[in-house]
């Protein structure tokens, strides 16, 4: 206790120095006690440490037992300023050829020279359906940071330079979907350039709402027919199709023709067309009640000036067929091309295994096996020093730093020595490694040795691995890298066959095998140790815990009454002895006089 006391002024005794030692003899159950809890915590934090391992270990296995680790693919170009190439999983290994007739672009479109210092007009330009506000006194900057303030609607962008004094549109994407469609009463005069055609834009006289449903049309559809397209345009409604379900079909399909269709701010239905000569006819192939649910029964029609420009697919012949898309990187067969030139060169491209690939994740599984049964047989063999228990706050006193630490080192020896979860949790990995799979066809690979791994090695003269490394993996990379080579699939289902039957492994692969052990083993020594997060009440250390901190609690009540009632019984005998010095002096005083 922390209480300051001057004790044996009558009686002359230092019953301070007595009360410290009967209080430091009953003061070592409470000792033992906290020794106790340290050990528990100790055996906490070696559990924990060697399930981060089997953590790690868990998500390795989860990633082999995954096919895509064994299907990467290297992929060649022959001439990469054609085109350049990457494999995937599913590219078939073989030779191909590639000719880019055509490559991507964006739309683009550029000003006239601009002299003005400013636009000079308050009016409104729209960029592919959205409004801008001009006002005369915006410079031709301020118009280009203001179109670009938009960009994320309209897919536009503008760099104004003003050397050259002039504007310079791009759409944001490639192909043929994306465009650049101008229009306003004075974009001529503003932008310095002719119009380039003429837009159409017919809308509606029925007010919608993207939500309206159209179930009482089920069964009938809508056709479009657009001049230069190769066929019509159809689009069928069911019982659950809404308004908002047909605009976003529509669109979707025509996204390649620049028309659009969508609700304007009075619920009508508008359809745009930029080019006007590109003409759209609705009545062909639908169904009148559709157009007159939709209001294009004697719908209003509107020519406006536009300048427009589109962008442009890509065209290739990948071994002989033809194809288009619309940015100049794609995926054919499996194969991540980027075209890079158009013109009749020819590039070939092969596709093989990676055979390096694949070994350096087989050998990374392995070592992080290693690296944790390492670990494991690490704690099992630690020697146990029974003689060096957890140092007391007193020990530590009269210890310097180096001897508390040289101390604890020992004391902190062997918490897991020969624990029986680690014992267990080791033979059953051994065991997954060591069974051959079944299953699987007759002459396919069906252990580990099969493909160079084993717990022993031997290399003409040379031999690796014997009991003494506790189960320890090596591999003949030669043979791993042959089996890897010539039999791909073999390798692949070796490591990630999965019978589906939970009350056997037999038709396991190994890492599967591998990833369902380490579950079972990290989910033991959470029961056991808990995580970071756990709170003590969840596992079996930590309930010890709170079990050590009850009776660590009780006893130092105890101990604190205790040591109390010795000074109470102390201080109440000095004060019998300070009352017989009182009184005896007295009695001298009277007799002496």
């Amino acid at each position: 206790m922390s209480t300051l006391r001057v004790t044996g002024l009558a009686s002359g005794m230092d019953y301070e120095s007595m009360i410290k030692q009967i209080m430091d003899a009953q003061r070592v159950p409470l000792d033992k006690l906290n020794q106790k809890k340290q050990i528990n915590q100790w055996k906490q934090d070696d559990y924990r440490a060697i399930n981060n391992k089997v953590l790690d270990f868990k998500n390795a296995a989860f990633d082999m037992k995954l096919q895509s680790a064994y299907l990467t693919k290297t992929a060649s170009s022959s001439n990469t300023n054609v085109a350049t190439v990457t494999g995937t999983g599913t590219a078939i290994e073989g030779s191909y050829t590639l000719q880019v007739e055509q490559l991507a672009k964006t739309a683009t479109l550029k000003s006239g020279t601009l002299t003005g210092p400013t636009v000079g007009k308050d009016t409104t330009i729209t960029v592919n359906g959205v409004n801008v506000e001009v006002k005369s006194a915006d410079t031709y900057q301020d118009l280009a940071n203001k179109i670009n303030a938009e960009s994320v609607k309209t897919g536009v962008k503008v760099a104004y330079d003003s050397t050259l004094k002039t504007m310079f549109f791009s759409s944001t994407k490639t192909g043929a979907a994306a465009d650049i469609d101008l229009r306003g009463a004075d974009i001529t005069s503003i932008l310095g350039v002719s119009t380039n055609g003429t837009a159409t834009t017919v809308t509606g006289n029925v007010k919608l709402a993207a939500d309206t449903s159209l179930a009482s049309l089920a069964g009938k559809s809508i056709s479009l027919t657009i001049d230069g397209q190769a066929a019509p345009f159809k689009f069928d409604i069911t019982s659950t199709t809404t308004v908002g379900d047909l605009l976003s079909k529509m669109n979707d399909s025509l996204k390649n023709t620049g028309v659009s269709v969508s609700l304007n701010s009075d619920g009508n239905l508008v359809v745009d067309n930029p080019v006007k000569s590109k003409a759209i006819d609705f009545t062909t192939g639908s169904d009148t009640a559709v157009l007159d649910a939709l209001g294009l029964t004697g719908a209003t029609s509107k020519d406006t000036a536009s300048v427009y420009s589109t962008g442009q697919n890509a065209k290739v012949n990948f071994n002989g067929v033809e194809g288009e898309y619309d940015s100049n990187t794609f995926t054919i067969a499996g194969l991540s091309i980027t075209a890079k030139s158009e013109g009749a060169d020819v590039t070939s491209i092969g596709v093989t295994q990676d055979v390096d690939s694949v070994f350096n994740k087989i050998k990374s599984f392995v070592d992080k096996y290693n690296d944790l049964i390492g670990s494991i047989n690490s704690e099992l063999s630690e020697e146990k020093y029974r003689d060096f228990a957890p140092l007391t706050d007193a020990q530590k006193k009269e210890m310097t730093d180096d001897q508390i630490k040289q101390w604890e080192d020992k004391a902190k020896s062997g918490m897991l020595a020969n624990d029986s979860v680690l014992t267990s949790s080791l033979y059953s990995m051994r065991q997954a490694l060591s069974s051959s799979i079944s299953g699987l066809a007759s002459g396919q690979l069906k252990n580990l040795s099969d493909i160079g791994i084993s717990s022993s090695l031997i290399s003409g003269t040379s031999v690796s691995g014997s009991y003494m490394d506790k189960g320890k993996l090596y591999i003949d990379e030669t043979k791993l890298k042959q089996m890897i080579s010539e039999k791909p699939d073999e390798v692949m289902a070796l490591f990630t066959a999965d019978d589906k039957d939970s009350k056997t492994t037999a038709g396991d692969g190994v890492a599967t095998r591998l990833y369902n052990q380490a579950s079972a083993i990290f989910s033991q020594i959470v029961d056991k140790a808990g995580t970071s997060t756990s709170v003590k009440n969840t596992y079996v250390l930590g309930k010890e815990s709170l079990e050590y901190d009850k009776q660590i609690s009780a006893l130092q009540t105890r101990l604190d009454d205790m040591e109390t009632r010795y000074y109470n019984q102390f201080t109440q005998m000095e004060t019998y002895i300070s009352q017989m010095n009182s009184r005896s002096s007295s009695l001298a005083s009277l007799l002496g006089s």
